[in-house]
């Protein structure tokens, strides 16, 4: 039976209590999840709100993992707020987000972009928020501004001036890597001498992102007609199938899933704890 053809054993609270591992994630339910997200999508957007919102009791961190993915993947943009939010005010984040935090955090974030950049902008500033996180967004924001002009050139310059010069932290961090890597991904040449000065201050370590790299993503933004060649380059992109990215993320390509599904027709065993 294909599994967008629901069994009658199987719901989403099914599903739900299913997923409950970020590290051997089973394909088939995935799938069925994204096959039938129209059915629960209102609830599992409230859920991931009440999330955020702190009541956590009954809500697992492996639930909203999903959710954010599966949002993307539907470009759900009732979840952008929400998620603008916990990169903002978490500090804990990556707890439940585990490498998706860096690796799928940007993708999730373009997909589900409503068209308003403030709280994303919000996001990269706030110094209650993971550095991680907050370089995601801003990673985000960048290709939002040459994809879908989220802001004129002119604001976004004088935006990654104006973080540089007052956002915490005011020491090294991965934040100042991705400004740096974000200013040349959108062609901003004139921007080369704000890196060499993140350089000398220390904020970005000596080895890591040197005037070669500057000068590779502004080459690679000016010879392609989008403008996103440097973010392809540093695989910021759209997250478009969930299934494939929550995979490759945790590595689970030879997962278990068939043993995970076939346990839902076997009644009263609890294969999931």
């Amino acid at each position: 039976m294909p599994i967008a053809d629901k069994p009658p054993f199987m719901t989403w609270d099914d599903v739900l209590h299913a997923l409950d591992d970020i590290e051997d994630p089973p394909r088939e339910i995935l799938s069925w999840a994204s096959a039938h997200w129209d059915e629960a999508a209102s609830r599992l957007v409230d859920r991931f709100g009440d999330f955020a919102a702190g009541r956590r009791g009954s809500i697992p961190g492996t639930e909203a993992f999903y959710i954010a993915h599966l949002s993307a993947e539907k470009g759900e943009t009732r979840a952008y707020p929400i998620l603008c939010r916990m990169i903002a005010q978490d500090a804990r984040i990556a707890d439940w987000l585990d490498d998706a935090v860096t690796e799928t955090l940007p993708g999730i974030l373009i997909r589900v972009f409503d068209g308003d950049a403030a709280p994303l902008r919000r996001a990269v500033e706030s110094a209650d928020g993971d550095e991680f996180a907050r370089a995601s967004a801003l990673a985000a924001l960048g290709y939002l501004v040459r994809a879908k002009a989220a802001m004129p050139d002119a604001a976004m310059q004088a935006f990654l001036r104006r973080i540089r010069r007052e956002t915490p932290p005011r020491r090294d961090s991965v934040l100042w890597m991705t400004w740096a890597a974000t200013a040349a991904s959108l062609g901003y040449d004139a921007m080369r001498f704000e890196v060499a000065k993140l350089r000398n201050d220390g904020f970005i370590p000596g080895g890591d992102f040197n005037r070669e790299e500057f000068d590779l993503r502004v080459e690679l933004a000016r010879s392609d007609a989008s403008g996103l060649a440097g973010f392809r380059y540093d695989r910021v992109a759209p997250l478009e199938d969930a299934t494939s990215a929550v995979l490759a993320l945790a590595g689970a390509e030879l997962a278990e899933a068939g043993r995970r599904l076939r346990a839902f027709a076997v009644p009263g065993k609890d294969y999931w704890r």
